[in-house]
């Protein structure tokens, strides 16, 4: 089988797991179209090319570039061919079958929509990697044909592909246009404010201690316990609280706020008791101050260039992150990362430490409130609950806080324009979120605004119309008296 691995911070490569030698095929196609593009991208893409090798190795026996070797590099149109194949490979969670699932409660059916989308990206992108294949292998450098016949080959390689990703792309379509409660659930108020709740941690009061040496050590007393929070560490308690204070007050992602060290944060100059928050890569001269080394095993990335960004925080924020990071944190830790594991050798805190803790939270949540998750609730949660559900609850509230900010500015400077007050919320949302100019989720978010307040506002003009008392007490009658 394969793995994906990261090579130094430089480059993502698929690599055999008994060889440990990368593919020649998937090699090829990563210096020649992969390299240049950022490190999550190669990933995503390698991801996708690794189930392809998977599932060849599984159906075949033998390897995909054996495959190919084989066949004189000459039976690429093997590889499309396939794609039917890995499809249902894909849709069977990985498993060779002939099996049709047959789909009953609507939950499971959107779960099936859900994988449907996720392996029409998977094979999308292994359209690419066999439009690559064709045009270096089928051309004359390898094959003993006349270039004429060769170029027929590759058009009628390419229409195939062509067919083949608009047969696949139909589901990621739908998935630009699924709805907000599916690719962009946030937290209601209410939702939050008891979600919160449940995340805060024990209130401690600190007591110095001298120590017989003349070293100073922090003692801490419970002053009142938070008896929702199942995380019986302090320590761990105040990690959960501040990475979630990341998430939902200033938008970062959760791989943002684990790249967060000491140098990360400066004082503002022109604003009083504000400090700057760098969200940046590490290794990066030209941006930040220090390099580190990242030990842990699947390295935290910057998603895009316009994710690396400065972002103001409180000056009572700061403060609770430098008492985390100074006295709380165990004194041990041998790096400048601010988010550390609470067992020793204390690196820096993982993704997968993270989802563990935060999967605790949300168990107790649905425990404590279970009234946030019955269906009986247009708002009712259904889904599970994720970090960057957290992201999303803030570019959700910004957009609001923005759009009212700007609708006053309109409003004084005398414009009437409800696209252009958008498009400038859009704007400003996007920088402040890190997405880049090709994203659309602004554009979602906006979607979901204008729906939302139009269907309040219409709401409005229905309390405030008074209707014909016409048949008001039969009415009261039948829905009271079922």
């Amino acid at each position: 089988m394969y793995k994906v691995e990261n090579c130094n911070d430089k480059f993502w490569c698929l690599l055999d797991v008994q060889t440990t030698m990368p593919p020649l095929l998937a090699l090829r196609w990563l210096e020649a179209e992969l390299f240049e593009k950022s490190l999550g991208t190669q990933k995503s893409y390698l991801d996708s090319v690794k189930l392809f090798y998977d599932f060849w190795l599984v159906k075949h026996g033998i390897t995909l570039d054996f495959s190919l070797h084989k066949h004189k590099y000459h039976d690429i149109y093997a590889f499309v061919s396939e794609l039917d194949a890995f499809w249902d490979y894909l849709i069977s969670d990985k498993e060779i079958t002939n099996v049709a699932r047959l789909l009953t409660e609507s939950s499971i059916q959107r779960d099936s929509m859900r994988k449907k989308r996720t392996a029409a990206k998977h094979c999308s992108v292994v359209c690419n990697f066999i439009k690559f294949l064709a045009k270096t292998y089928i051309s004359p450098s390898y094959q003993d044909e006349h270039p004429l016949e060769l170029r027929k080959y590759r058009s009628l390689m390419n229409s195939s592909l062509k067919e083949a990703r608009e047969k696949f792309n139909k589901y990621q379509q739908s998935n630009k246009n699924v709805i907000d409660n599916d690719i962009m659930r946030s937290l209601t108020p209410n939702q939050y404010i008891d979600f919160i709740s449940v995340l805060e941690p024990d209130v401690m009061k600190p007591k110095k201690i001298i120590l017989p040496n003349g070293a100073i050590q922090i003692d801490w007393q419970l002053v009142r316990e938070n008896k929702l929070n199942p995380i019986n560490s302090y320590e761990v308690q105040m990690r959960n609280y501040l990475l979630t204070l990341l998430l939902v007050k200033y938008g970062l992602r959760i791989g943002e706020s684990l790249l967060l060290r000491k140098s990360s944060f400066k004082k503002s100059e022109t604003e009083e008791n504000q400090w700057i928050m760098r969200v940046r890569n590490l290794n990066d001269n030209k941006l930040s101050d220090e390099n580190f080394e990242d030990v842990r095993n699947y390295k935290p990335q910057i998603k895009t260039a316009s994710s690396i960004r400065d972002i103001y925080i409180s000056g009572r924020d700061y403060k609770s992150l430098m008492v985390y990071y100074k006295v709380i944190r165990s004194q041990e830790c041998m790096h400048e990362f601010i988010f550390a594991a609470s067992v020793s050798p204390f690196n820096p805190v993982s993704y997968s430490t993270v989802n563990t803790q935060f999967s605790t939270i949300v168990k107790s949540f649905k425990q404590h409130f279970p009234i946030h998750f019955d269906k009986q609730y247009a708002e009712a949660i259904l889904s599970t609950i994720t970090p960057h559900w957290l992201r999303h609850t803030w570019a959700y509230a910004t957009m609001g806080a923005l759009h009212n900010k700007l609708q006053k500015q309109y409003i004084q400077s005398g414009i009437v324009s409800i696209k252009g007050l958008m498009e400038d919320v859009k704007d400003k949302l996007r920088t402040q979120g890190g997405w880049s100019e090709k994203s659309t989720m602004p554009t979602k978010y906006a979607k979901r605004f204008i729906q939302e307040n139009a269907n309040i506002t219409l709401m409005e003009v229905y309390n405030n119309y008074k209707p014909s008392d016409l048949f008001y007490d039969e009415y009261n009658f039948i829905l009271f008296n079922e």
